[in-house]
């Protein structure tokens, strides 16, 4: 019976935190690029799926962020063991599909690693696509299309240390910077280790001290911890980050920490979409509006089903 309870427990925060980056994807999409002050005027304070914004989406339709979401999980289902191959060949198909939105980073990395290795790219040809989309940018490429991304390895592997190291390699296929990195490396331990069969983190802590706790290593999440962060136009991974820490720090459940993520504005799918995932993993998918769930296709729901169960199942073994 206690095997049971904690099972439960567990694939309550491991779907929280899948379902949780959709939803929150699916909320924040139609306010992309818009300001908070745009946002109150036009629509108030947005809690529901409403659909529109610049990328004319239907009610609960789910962007990139999600989309590339699942590609990751496929390829760490498929082949656990090393999964950029794996990953890489969802990546491209998906970009083949002509999907509504594609990062400019995403898509650089996923043009060159294509000329280098044709609809195969090995995992050393992922990285070199990824450093020669840096060297054409000229600068480091810190953007947050890679942390958008990076919930599934903190809930698939047993070990945060295994979820890191996975985390990484799946990063810098396209994205090589060094905060882009340790971005997707604390989200990736944190998720992991709130979403572990015997994490006592609910029971003896509150978020706010787990999260200080984790980010006190770096300044700028540290602090968000302790005062919400202003929000961010841009979508620079930093400013992603310290949304999402920020909005779960200062929140009493699910809902408001993704609606205040959403409504910032500005990179408001991704922002929602990162904070979602953190958010579902402490607060677990019983938490989730049940409106925000039935908003997703059915197509996408039965997805994220069959991959919860995966990495549920992966923790067990």
């Amino acid at each position: 019976m206690k095997k049971e309870k904690t099972i439960s427990k567990q694939w309550d925060r491991i779907a929280g935190a899948l379902y949780g980056v959709a939803v929150g994807d699916a909320l924040g999409g139609p306010l992309e690029f818009m300001s908070p002050e745009g946002i109150h005027d036009r629509h108030g304070f947005v809690v529901d799926m409403i659909g529109g914004g610049w990328l004319s989406l239907r009610p609960g339709e789910i962007t990139d962020d999600t989309q590339m979401t699942l590609c990751v999980a496929e390829g760490i289902a498929e082949s656990p063991d090393d999964p950029v191959r794996a990953v890489g060949r969802r990546f491209i198909q998906w970009a083949d599909s002509g999907p509504k939105d594609i990062g400019s980073a995403c898509a650089s990395s996923i043009h060159n690693a294509i000329e280098a290795g044709g609809k195969a790219p090995s995992p050393a040809e992922w990285q070199a696509a990824a450093e020669r989309t840096q060297r054409m940018a000229l600068q480091p490429v810190e953007g947050n299309g890679a942390l958008m991304r990076t919930v599934y390895p903190g809930l698939f592997y047993q070990s945060h240390h295994r979820a890191e190291i996975v985390a990484m390699k799946i990063a810098r296929m396209t994205h090589a910077g060094p905060r882009s990195t340790e971005a997707c490396i604390l989200y990736s331990r944190m998720v992991n280790l709130l979403t572990a069969s015997e994490s006592d983190a609910q029971d003896t802590r509150s978020i706010r001290e787990f999260l200080l706790e984790h980010c006190q290593a770096v300044a700028e999440y540290g602090r968000a911890v302790m005062q919400l962060p202003d929000p961010a136009a841009g979508g620079y991974v930093v400013d992603s980050m310290r949304i999402a820490v920020g909005c779960l720090a200062a929140s009493e459940s699910f809902e408001e920490a993704v609606s205040a993520a959403a409504n910032m504005g500005g990179d408001a799918d991704t922002n929602a979409a990162i904070t979602g995932g953190l958010a579902g993993a402490w607060y677990g998918f019983s938490a989730i509006p049940a409106r925000w769930i039935n908003a997703l296709a059915p197509d996408v729901r039965v997805q994220i089903g069959h991959l919860v169960d995966a990495a549920l199942k992966a923790r067990e073994d």
